[in-house]
């Protein structure tokens, strides 16, 4: 994989990230610290990096397509911030610190994952392309943040859907392909594409959101490993690996993507 490309990707939107939420002195900035205490705490940034890559490929301006980046991981950061409370997967721990509602109590961390919800579409609507490419930008992550997105599928996830392959594959395509999904199409979207390669974008990234999914399974002993076994996990990851890459045969360029699906999809991590 261009390590060089990716490193690039990632520094400009640290950068960006960075810039938000600084304290201002009026009274919410406990509610700041708690924002960007989850969106500063570092990770792989693969779905803004997805965006940015998309808005390149489809003859865009990755910079112009920065907020929209930017956005994408604010929703990110809501959802695991929600994700980690107590009435959901009750987790003390989120890249290797405490998680937000450990270090700012349960409020405050609810409070800290609806302002990052809301603006990730501030944050959208920012970015210096058309009108009508902010409308659909925003369109897709309402599409991935809500019922056929995020919020649907962590429903599912807390109400059985672990009984069966079935079941677990519906609430993994709501809880975490929606989103990867959502991120590669509005990179497409914010370049100006037009809906079948919008749609292209998107099956793109919900393939390899199943794929890393299944890889992430793989490595935690944990969902499609214990309905499936390793060997059948394994022969998942592939399946939807193999379609991911298969996605890409309508965009030129598609080296960097390429290999950053293969990376995702055997990763030790």
């Amino acid at each position: 994989m261009n390590t060089e490309r990716y490193d690039a990707y990632k520094d400009g939107v640290e950068r960006a990230l960075m810039s938000c939420f600084a304290p201002a002195g009026d009274g919410a900035d406990g509610l700041r610290e708690a924002m960007r205490y989850s969106l500063l705490a570092g990770g792989k940034r693969i779905r803004p990096v997805l965006c940015l890559e998309f808005a390149r490929v489809c003859g865009g301006d990755p910079e112009k397509a920065l907020p929209v980046a930017c956005g994408v991981e604010m929703l990110h950061t809501y959802s695991l911030i929600h994700d980690d409370m107590p009435c959901m997967d009750n987790d003390d721990m989120r890249r290797g610190r405490p998680t937000n509602h450990k270090v700012f109590g349960e409020t405050t961390a609810v409070l800290a994952g609806d302002c990052l919800q809301a603006e990730a579409f501030a944050a959208v609507c920012s970015a210096e392309v058309g009108e009508a490419e902010r409308f659909r930008c925003c369109a897709i992550l309402a599409r991935a943040a809500g019922l056929p997105g995020i919020c649907g599928g962590q429903f599912m996830d807390l109400n059985g859907a672990a009984a069966s392959a079935e079941a677990l594959t519906a609430a993994d395509l709501g809880k975490t392909a929606s989103l990867m999904g959502a991120a590669c199409a509005m990179g497409a979207a914010a370049a100006g594409a037009d809906e079948n390669t919008v749609a292209a974008a998107e099956g793109f990234g919900m393939a390899l959101g199943m794929a890393f999914q299944c890889r992430d399974d793989m490595l935690d002993h944990d969902g499609f490993y214990d309905l499936l076994g390793e060997e059948k996990c394994a022969a998942l990851t592939r399946m939807y690996t193999d379609k991911a890459l298969e996605l890409l045969g309508c965009f030129e360029d598609t080296t960097f993507l390429r290999a950053l699906t293969e990376e995702l999809s055997g990763r030790e991590s």
